[in-house]
Parts: structure tokens; C-alpha cells; sequence
């Protein structure tokens, strides 16, 4: 369902994002990735292969966005999975200007991109948001992060009704390996790091992996009936 359709991925040059685009690239959809590196973009795209482009984009400037879309021009499908940088730290140490970055990147920079996409996007087409388990499965020293992932889906509840018959949907990861966490360490011990501090702790008895995760966004694209909704991807770790 996505032959030569337009898809805009914003932070698609690594992790998630990037799995996406690939599998977006395999079912024959038109790919344009996004962020603000502008090497790790000409990677990603010689990586990718296909029909593939990249943009800069920043998404915690409206400017930089406007512009984006300007560039793009008509789309069938935003998805948005911002990269952050984000320490824990409990609310009564947290640093305000920390919090505001985060809320600037993760909340305003999706709130934004939905808002200027809406001139760009088909009638039939889709936005896809990305929040995490945090808004669901709250965690001490993570407050900030899961009011921004709350928000996110209350957000996409709310632009469903909006933008109809545009689709909104959120994808809510779980802890996916995008070679962030204990990226000091070397791949085999990083590897049984992960295991040991979350897969063994999971129902599915696995950390997740992007491509795990990109499987729901192209559900959310691809299924005309499903709009409002959050797709939860953390191998049961809001049940367990």
C-alpha cells in the first residue's frame, strides 16, 4: 500500500527512524529523510538506498521546518521520531533549562511538524507520532520525559479530530537498541548488558530492535480504519 507513495521521516537517519525508511524503501514508497546532521543524512541515504533523499531540519526551530516543507512539497505520510538527548534526574534537582530542551525537541518539534505538514499532506495520508512506555510505565529521575510522552499521545488523540480525514496515531517504543545505551562498551559486553538489565526483566525475554518498532509504523500508515490510537512496541513491559 505505500508503491510510490511520499513519506517524510523526520530523525530517520539512525535507530528507528532509519529502520524505517529501509523497510518503507523495500515496499516501494518514495523516502525522504530528515534531521540536522547533514553527514550522518549522506550516510543514512547511501545506506538506505532506493529512492531516497535527506533534508536538514531543526526541529526545535519553526523556521527550520516551514522551510522543510517548503522544500518537500506534497507528502502521503509524516512520521516524526525526534532524537533527544535526556538524563534522568528527579524533580526537585532537575535543571529547567534541561527540561525546556526536551520539551522543546521531543513535544514542540512533533506539535510543529504536524502543524506545517497539514498544507503539505494528501487527504488520505497519515501522521504518525512517537511518545515512549515512560507516559504509561513512570519511572523516578523520569518525570520530564514521561509528561512529554503523555502529551505527545494526548496530542495525537486530539489532531485525529483535527485533521480528519487525515490519520494521527502515536507509536509508544518500549526500550528499543539503538546502540545508545552503554555505547562505551564493546558490542559482546554491551550486548549482555542490555540483556541482563532489560530483555531478562521483558515478557518477551529480548530487548527490542528498531526494526521491531518500524513494523508498527507502517501498520499505522497502511491501515485505513486506525486513527487516534497508541501503538504500544515494549515486549510487555507495561503488563509485566
Amino acid at each position: 500500500m505505500l508503491m510510490d507513495q511520499h513519506l517524510l521521516i523526520v530523525g530517520g537517519t539512525s535507530g528507528i527512524g532509519l529502520a524505517l525508511a529501509e523497510a518503507a524503501v523495500d515496499e516501494g514508497a518514495r523516502v525522504t529523510i530528515a534531521g540536522r546532521d547533514a553527514g550522518r543524512l549522506e550516510e543514512a541515504v547511501l545506506a538506505i538506498g532506493g529512492d531516497v533523499r535527506g533534508e536538514s531540519v531543526d526541529v526545535s526551530d519553526e523556521d527550520s521546518i516551514k522551510a522543510l516543507f517548503a522544500r518537500v512539497g506534497p507528502i502521503d505520510h509524516l512520521i516524526a521520531t525526534p532524537g533527544f538527548d535526556h538524563s534522568p534526574a528527579l524533580v526537585a534537582e532537575a535543571d529547567a533549562a534541561v527540561v525546556e530542551k526536551l520539551f522543546r525537541t521531543k513535544f514542540l518539534g512533533q506539535y510543529l511538524l504536524a502543524k506545517h505538514a497539514v498544507s503539505q499532506l494528501s487527504e488520505s495520508g497519515s501522521i504518525t507520532l512517537t511518545s515512549g512506555v515512560l507516559s504509561t510505565r513512570p519511572a523516578a529521575g523520569f518525570a520530564a520525559l514521561a509528561s512529554v510522552n503523555a502529551g505527545i499521545e494526548a496530542l495525537g488523540r486530539t489532531l485525529a479530530l483535527e485533521l480528519s480525514p487525515r490519520r494521527v496515531n502515536v507509536v509508544s517504543p518500549g526500550v528499543i537498541d539503538t546502540g545508545k545505551r552503554f555505547a562505551h562498551l564493546e558490542a559482546a559486553e554491551r550486548t549482555t548488558k542490555l540483556q541482563s538489565t532489560f530483555g531478562d526483566a521483558l515478557p518477551v525475554k529480548r530487548v527490542g530492535l528498531p526494526q521491531d518498532v518500524a513494523q508498527a509504523y507502517l501498520f499505522a500508515m497502511q491501515n485505513p480504519f486506525l486513527t487516534g490510537q497508541t501503538l504500544t512496541v515494549d515486549g510487555g513491559n507495561s503488563v509485566r
